[in-house]
Parts: structure tokens; sequence; C-alpha cells
């Protein structure tokens, strides 16, 4: 019997086909692709890519937020306490300078001869500091004018500057002498004045006008009021026969306590009387005391004089309430010669004082001087270059460049003598005065 040699494809074989029929099949399609020109957008890819990291740092962060604060507990919100602004009282500050008097030496050695014209320039520039309240006033004696001769009455125009620049605000004129001039004086005066915005106190050009200055500082209405009791007998009758009487207003009580019940009518909470009044180097006489006490009686708040050109103390002076119980009032007799030529009577004549005070306005109404106190101030005269010069200084200030040993111990001489003169002041550091 006869075999047959021919054999059939093993299992080995057939899987090896077919790996390569898929092979073929995967590469024929990849070819197919790649001759259709699609691209793969991998920017596309990449975003997604980025977003789904983003979306887990998210979480991530997220989670580790919660983990952190389930970690570390919330402080407790504490409110923020803040201290009540303070409550400050209406009221304002005054400095109130003695007697101002461009005359006697003074005059005749400040006159410059090539250019005709009184050099009073820098005399109040050391004590321009001390001028530092609300409310400045000086008492001038001198009239002014641009045209009248120069005398130891009459100071030319352009002294009004040295007012101005060391920060004067009020000039109350009222003197002995206000009348020298006549209508034509007054009047020059209160022009020239008011053309350096310095307000006028003691005399008026103007006879329908009120002899009351009101004025409103740090909330409080203020009245000024100035009066003069060393006009001669016979001016004044001269005065009164013409019916111009009240160009320079007398210091008569009827009068002034009219004066101030018109000021309260107008508004004036606070009332300050200034007085040019007693002799020349005396203390003050009993008449000053009784119209002193008068002038409190009518309801004046604080009552300041002058005219003695040497400096007198203080004092408290009790008056009747309206409201009921007792008013104190201060009155400052006089605090002497802010600045002068006269050195021919004695050291008080050289020498005076600021007065500083501060009137408050109390909850019932009623006005409190406080905070009071004093500079001791010396006229300080020097040559140079064959001229002499006149300063006004602080007494208890520093020694200036140049003042001699003689003039050092007179400035001194010049505090010793405002200390003794108000030695019995009374304490004036806090409410030292209600009316």
């Amino acid at each position: 019997m006869k075999k047959n040699n021919h054999r059939g494809m093993s299992a080995g074989t057939i899987l090896m086909l077919t790996f390569v029929f898929l092979v073929l099949g995967g590469s024929i399609l990849v070819l197919s692709r790649l001759s259709s020109r699609k691209s793969v957008d991998l920017t596309k890819l990449s975003m997604q890519t980025l977003n789904l990291e983003t979306r887990e740092t998210e979480q991530l962060s997220d989670s580790q937020a919660e983990h952190a604060q389930q970690a570390v507990p919330t402080a407790a919100v504490q409110p923020v306490r803040t201290a009540a602004p303070e409550v400050r009282k209406a009221g304002f500050s005054l400095s109130v300078g003695g007697t101002l008097a461009f005359s006697g030496e003074l005059r005749k050695n400040s006159y410059l001869s090539e250019s005709k014209m009184y050099d009073y320039t820098d005399t109040l520039q050391l004590i321009r500091n001390e001028f530092n309240a609300d409310v400045n006033i000086v008492f001038l004696e001198n009239l002014l004018s641009d045209d009248a001769k120069v005398n130891d009455t009459v100071a030319p125009g352009y002294t009004a500057d040295v007012l101005k620049n060391a920060g004067i605000q009020y000039a109350a004129c009222g003197f002995a002498k206000a009348f020298d001039q006549g209508d034509a004086g007054i009047a020059a005066t209160e022009k020239i004045l008011q053309s350096r915005g310095i307000r006028v106190l003691g005399i008026i050009a103007d006879q329908a006008e009120s002899s009351i200055r009101m004025a409103e500082y740090g909330g409080v209405k203020a009245a000024f009021l100035q009066y003069t009791g060393t006009v001669s007998s016979a001016v004044r009758k001269s005065m009164e026969k013409k019916g111009i009487g009240n160009q320079v207003p007398a210091a008569e009580a009827e009068r002034i306590a009219e004066d101030i019940r018109l000021a309260r009518e107008q508004g004036a909470e606070a009332v300050i009387v200034l007085l040019q009044w007693g002799k020349a180097g005396k203390a003050a006489d009993k008449n000053q005391k009784a119209l002193a006490q008068q002038i409190a009686d009518a309801g004046a708040d604080l009552i300041i004089g002058s005219g003695s050109r040497i400096p007198q103390g203080i004092e408290r002076l009790n008056a009747a309430d309206p409201r009921g119980g007792i008013r104190h009032v201060l009155c400052v007799w006089d605090p002497g010669c802010l600045m002068t030529g006269d050195r021919s009577s004695g050291i008080k004549r050289m020498a005076g004082y600021l007065f500083h005070i501060t009137l408050r306005k109390m909850e019932d109404g009623s006005i409190a001087a406080e905070h009071g106190s004093w500079t001791p101030v010396y006229t300080w005269k020097y040559k140079q270059d064959g001229r002499f010069y006149y300063r006004c200084l602080p007494a208890d200030g520093p020694v200036p460049d140049g003042m001699d040993s003689e003039q050092q111990k007179l400035m001194q001489r010049a505090q010793d003598a405002v200390t003794e003169a108000l030695k019995n002041a009374p304490d004036l550091e806090g409410e030292a005065a209600a009316g």
C-alpha cells in the first residue's frame, strides 16, 4: 500500500501570519491618515493637561486651606475703643501791653536828619513773640498824622506800621491829649490805624458812631470799650460845648454802665473795659477804686487801666451776680510802660508788663478768666555808630548781644519792679475769675 508525503500548517505558523497581517493593516491605516493631511492639535492637548493640573492644584489648595482652618482656631475680633473727643470750651486769649509813647528822648534820638523821618522800625521786634494771643492790645499815647507837625503828642502816620508788624490788633487811643489836634487829629489817627487793620478804641471821629467795638473770637462774642478820665476839665468842657464830647468818651460810671448794657443787648458774652486814668507815677487812688467797683457791678468781665506809667498790681473785685451769688472780676490797675523814652524818673518809668489771660465761656454762659500770666518788659537804650537806639524786650529773657553790664542791671531792676508790683496778685493759673 502506497503513503501521502504533503504536510498541513502548524498552529505557530498561523499565529505568526496573523500578527503580520495585523501589523500590515495598522501600517496601511496610519499611512492613510498621513496621506489625508490631518494633524494632531498639540496645543489643545497641552491646555487640557494644564487645566487638569490647575484643577488638581486648586483642589489641593482648598484642601490645605481647610486643613489650616481646622488646625488653627480663628481669633475672636476685639472691638476698637477710641477715646471720646475732648470738648473744648469756647474762649480766646488776650495780651495787653501798657503805655506805648513815641515821645521824649526816644522821639528825638530816632530822627534821621538826612531823610527827615523817624526810625521806629525795630522798636518792638524783640517783644514780637510775646504778642501771640488771639487778641493783642496796647495803650497808644500818640495821635497819628501824615500832615501835622511831629512832637511828643503827634507821631508820623507810618508809626502805625510798627504796631501792625508787632501783631497788635487794637489800639486804645484815648489819653489826656487826644483832643490836642481837634477833630482833624482824631479823624486822622482813626483813619491811619484802620488802614493798617488795627481797630481803634477810645476815640470816635463820627459822633453818631458807637464807642462799642464788637467781635467774635473762639466762639465768644466780645465787646471792647475804652474811656478816658485824664482829659483836663477845660478841654472836656470845650468839647461838650461844641457837642463833640463823645469823640473821647469820658470815664464816667453812668456812661460806662449804659454802654455795657447796650453791648449785652448786642449779644456780647464778654465785656472788656479799658481805662486811661490816674496820675503819672501814682498808685490807684480811691476815685479809681470806686469807679472800678462800679464798672464791675455794671457787668464788666475784665477791667484794665493805664495812665500812671508805672507797673501796678492786679486785684479781684467782687460784684453781685444778677443770677445770684458773687462774680469775681479781675482789675489790672496799670501794666506800666510798654515802651518809653522817659528815663528821668527812676526804674519804674522804664518798666512794665504784658498781661496775658484767657477768657473762657462756662456752661452757664458766664465768663471765667483763667491761665493768667505776665511778661515783664524793659526799654533798652544803647548807642551804635554815634546814634541811640531803643528796644522793648522781655526783662526776664536772655541778655541780648551787645548789652553792657549797666543795662543788664537796669533790665534786672525792671523785672524786680514788676515782681514787686504783682506780689499780691491773685493766683491766675486756674479759673481765677468768673463773670
